[in-house]
């Protein structure tokens, strides 16, 4: 069974298989990051973490004792930090713990430096962490960094900056990812020298990461001068942390990232934007949104399209598929209207009455031949959603032709509802009057 098949189905139990037993250290390493995405939803039962045994069949005492002695995932993990012959796989190892639980990190810190960390308070731990920071060892480094990320205490600050320049890039990857869990702006200024210096690709994603989790006007003027790094995959990054600001700056930035070169770029630069858009203050919203609006001009509809019509269908965030819907309206061409017209139909009927109310007003904006006649079927459509018929009503009302005139006529004496009634004579009233035909 391949990888893929195992993340999809979460078999925890045939991922360790994989990840003791292969010898390609590249799946190796895969399965240890698939395993710490599993353990990252939080919605994994400690008895999904014991590995089966054969030997506890009964309850006699020494299946008793078999149980008490049976492996789990951790157990398996921590061993692949201490013993695995690849350097990626110990890391992905270490990381794997670190989105388990502090206590995993504890663990495999304890095992690696001998010191005892068995239910020591957080400040404790935060010491003993800052104490192995020294260690020979760079994946107890490693792991010492990250558990003083997520004790999260700004005095342990200095010692991570000083862990900045360690000579394993692991090891300033997951420093630089410690200080933007801190969120301590005192480390703005090291990682900045980090990413502009530093050739180890991982290393400037992870700087790229805790600046936008830093998230102060430092950290983002840091970003926007990113912006132009050499590698595709930090300037992902670099897009993806700009979306953490609710602010007008970032905005040139990520309509600059459209037309990347990769594609993930580019795409990823269009859902920040829509979570600037999202994430602005009440007092600044309108600023923001025209600004991004006034900038999408220039950007062509193969760029913006495609996002936005993803987000506003498979977005679970209200204030996403509001902002994508709101923006389809005034960045449409020709190419990919299809596209847009479908999506924003599709969300006449949303649960969120303004997401739907965007929708609509999108549509009134589009230049679509096919919109009349896709409107005029959601209207007739009597086992439809009584609010997405409406506001297909009201989207009527601004751009039918001849066509909808002449049916809706028939539309406002046939309906039993008040209010589709009331919505179509008003539509009626905008076309100039009431024609012939049956809807």
């Amino acid at each position: 069974m391949s990888l893929y098949q195992l993340e999809r189905e979460r078999d925890l139990e045939d991922l360790v298989e994989v990840l003791q037993h292969s010898d390609n250290p590249s799946i190796r390493k895969r399965a240890a990051e698939v395993i710490g995405d599993i353990l990252d939803t939080g919605d994994v039962e400690e008895s999904d973490l014991v590995l089966e045994s054969d030997e506890t069949d009964d309850l006699g005492l020494e299946a008793l004792e078999a149980e008490a002695d049976r492996e789990t995932v951790i157990d398996v993990l921590v061993r692949a930090v201490k013993d695995d012959e690849n350097e990626g796989v110990r890391a992905a190892a270490v990381d794997a713990l670190d989105k388990h639980s502090q206590e995993a990190l504890e663990r495999v810190v304890a095992e690696l430096s001998g010191k005892d960390l068995d239910a020591a308070a957080d400040w404790v731990a935060a010491k003993t962490f800052a104490d192995v920071l020294e260690a020979d060892q760079p994946e107890l480094r490693m792991a010492a960094a990250t558990g003083l990320g997520r004790v999260g205490d700004p005095s342990v600050t200095a010692s991570l900056v000083d862990r900045l320049s360690d000579e394993d890039p692991r090891v300033r990857a997951r420093s630089a990812v410690a200080c933007g869990r801190i969120e301590d702006p005192r480390a703005v200024g090291p990682l900045e020298e980090l990413i502009t210096s530093d050739s180890n690709i991982d290393v400037r994603q992870a700087v790229a990461r805790a600046l936008g989790d830093i998230g102060t006007e430092g950290a983002l003027s840091v970003l926007l001068d990113a912006a132009g790094d050499p590698s595709g995959s930090v300037r992902r990054v670099v897009a993806d942390s700009l979306g953490q600001f609710g602010s007008v700056e970032p905005v040139d930035t990520l309509v600059g990232f459209l037309d990347d070169e990769h594609e993930m770029v580019r795409r990823t630069a269009m859902f920040s934007l829509v979570e600037i858009l999202s994430n602005a203050p009440p007092q600044q919203s309108h600023e923001v949104r025209q600004a991004a609006a006034d900038r999408l001009e220039s950007a062509t509809a193969d760029e913006v399209i495609p996002p936005l019509t993803e987000i506003l269908t498979e977005s679970s965030g209200s204030p996403q598929r509001r902002n994508a819907a709101w923006l389809l309206g005034r960045v449409v061409g020709h190419q990919h209207r299809e596209m847009a017209r479908e999506a924003l139909i599709e969300a006449l009927g949303d649960d969120d009455g303004m997401t739907a109310q965007f929708a609509a007003t999108s549509l009134t904006q589009l230049d679509d031949p096919g919109l009349e006649r896709e409107l005029l079927e959601l209207a007739r459509d009597e086992t439809g959603d009584e609010d997405a018929r409406s506001k297909a009503l009201f989207v009527l009302g601004k751009v039918g032709g001849d066509r909808a005139r002449d049916e809706l006529g028939e539309f406002v004496d046939r309906t039993e509802s008040d209010e589709l009634r009331e919505q179509a004579f008003s539509a009626l009233s905008k076309l100039g009057g009431i024609g012939a035909g049956g809807i």
